[in-house]
Parts: structure tokens; sequence; C-alpha cells
């Protein structure tokens, strides 16, 4: 059985993406960040820049609903476009 896979939103801070994945997994929906920019987190890590990069969170089309209900409880509310 195969599980599809949907974007939940995308933010432009990697910090910001991290945070709403802590979130979701206290509800056990359990998500993967994918960068647009992945060579981003060494860029910074060695030499202080930080560069532009898009971070989609991806997660399970089942708990979609699920996660837009608590996105939309969060402080993140405004993130999601299509809640």
């Amino acid at each position: 059985m195969e599980t599809e896979i949907i974007t939940l939103l995308e933010v432009n801070d990697m910090i910001v993406a991290e945070d709403i994945q802590s979130l979701l997994e206290e509800s056990q929906i359990y998500s993967v960040l994918v960068s647009d920019n992945p060579a981003s987190s060494a860029l910074k890590a060695y030499s202080g820049y930080n560069p532009l990069e898009n971070v989609s969170i991806q997660i399970n089309k089942e708990d979609y609903q699920e996660a837009v209900v608590i996105i939309n409880s969060s402080l993140y509310k405004d993130l999601l476009t299509n809640p």
C-alpha cells in the first residue's frame, strides 16, 4: 500500500519549518522537510552567510486535514494558503 505524500505548506526559513515539524510530531503526524537549496545549511555553517531557501513541509495525504487543524490553532496559521 503506497501512501501519497503532499505539500502542507512552504516557508522560507528552515527554523520555522523545523518548529512546525515538531508541532506536528506532537500529534503523531510525521513530515519531511524538502529544501530547494540543500547547500544552504553548509553555507550557513561554514561561512555564516544565510542564503535564501524555500522549504516544503510534506506529509501523508491522509494526515492533511488534521495537520491543517493543528496549524490553524498555532501561531503559524497565517502560513497556510488554502486552509
